[in-house]
């Protein structure tokens, strides 16, 4: 106790000079549904950032990005250390399951029409959030060096040397030469690592800016007046925590029973390996074996560019009030072709590369 009575902050708070900051935590309330089942996406993306994190910079503790020993370095750190196969199975499935998560969460709003004023802001982050991620695919594809990442990376510079008037001068900086070798090896990690993440975690900071100051979306069954507050700490961290553990003990069962595939070194001379591209790529994939020749850059640019510039504008289109889908049919039809039309086109890619074409 202090000589005024009131109760002192344990010696290590005081010692660091985070007394304030302590006190905003243990004072601060939000919503009692803030990780439930019906908020449940965005408390389970912030876990599979963490489990990509950690596991990634583990990972690069073992990891040498040089061509020749790139793959040698990748296979003894998953077949030869202590859960290896553990640490980078739950890396390649955290990624995965952060993909289908982001998507769930971002139809969620969507669906509930939480880019509605004021929460506009909120909305647009996301989806700038959702734009990034792919990049992480794209550059750490090519660090094990193996022949799926190696060939899945020519493709993809392939495609974006297509695109007009930057393409080309946008594969010089990647690759740093006329082939892809230890400098674009080199850039491609230094991207992954480093800058990628820096510019993800500012936006990370900037949707929970938004968060803090708009706040969540409501229910539309329930009203303000009825809605329960409960700590954040330690009430949400702990819940926070339960399904952290929970996650990592799942995945890392998952990692255990399904190991990363890792296949063979990459071999630049065999022009005859063609790669399969992703389950998230698909429609992407597709897009661009509809529009070849001078129309090619309807499907490397016009139509991705186009829908990811009317995802950023939604909010600023939508201005309605309205919540309710069924009475937001001006925004849910062309929402539904749209999704339907990006469906067709995975499963058709699916078909052709996995299916009887694929095999």
């Amino acid at each position: 106790m202090t000589e005024n009575g009131k109760k002192r902050s344990h010696p290590l708070i005081e010692h660091l000079a985070v007394e304030g900051i302590w006190k905003r935590l243990r004072d601060l309330k939000v919503r009692a549904d803030s990780i439930s089942g019906s908020r449940f996406f965005g408390a389970l993306l912030l876990v599979l950032l963490v489990l990509l994190f950690v596991s990634g910079a583990l990972m690069a503790l073992y990891y040498s990005p040089i061509p020749g020993a790139a793959f040698d370095s990748v296979d003894f750190s998953q077949f030869s250390l202590p859960f290896g196969e553990v640490l980078r199975g739950i890396h390649h499935y955290s990624w995965n399951l952060l993909l289908i998560v982001m998507g769930l969460h971002v139809g969620r709003a969507f669906v509930f029409g939480a880019y509605k004023p004021p929460r506009e802001m909120l909305w647009v982050s996301g989806v700038l959030l959702l734009l990034v991620v792919p990049l992480f695919a794209v550059t750490g594809d090519l660090l094990p060096w193996n022949q799926k990442g190696y060939w899945s990376t020519q493709v993809r510079l392939s495609i974006i040397a297509s695109v007009p008037l930057v393409g080309e001068a946008i594969v010089r900086v990647l690759q740093g030469g006329p082939m892809t070798g230890i400098v674009a090896l080199t850039r491609f990690y230094a991207l992954h690592i480093l800058f990628l993440p820096f510019a993800f975690l500012c936006l990370v900071a900037v949707h929970f800016h938004f968060i803090s100051q708009r706040g969540l979306s409501e229910p539309l069954s329930s009203k303000p007046a009825t809605r329960k507050t409960v700590p954040f700490f330690p009430i949400i961290v702990n819940r926070w925590l339960i399904l952290f553990l929970l996650t990592t003990l799942i995945l890392g069962l998952v990692a255990r029973q399904w190991p990363a595939d890792l296949g063979d070194p990459a071999d630049p001379t065999d022009s005859a390996y063609v790669p399969k591209p992703e389950w998230w790529g698909l429609f992407l994939n597709q897009l661009v074996s509809l529009f070849r020749g001078p129309f090619s850059v309807i499907g490397t640019v016009v139509i991705p560019i186009g829908l990811a510039a009317l995802m950023i504008a939604l909010p600023f289109l939508d201005r309605k009030a309205e919540r309710r889908p069924l009475r937001r049919s001006r925004v849910m039809l062309p929402a539904f072709i749209i999704l339907s039309f990006l469906i067709g086109l995975s499963v058709m890619g699916y078909v052709e590369h996995f299916g009887v074409k694929g095999k």
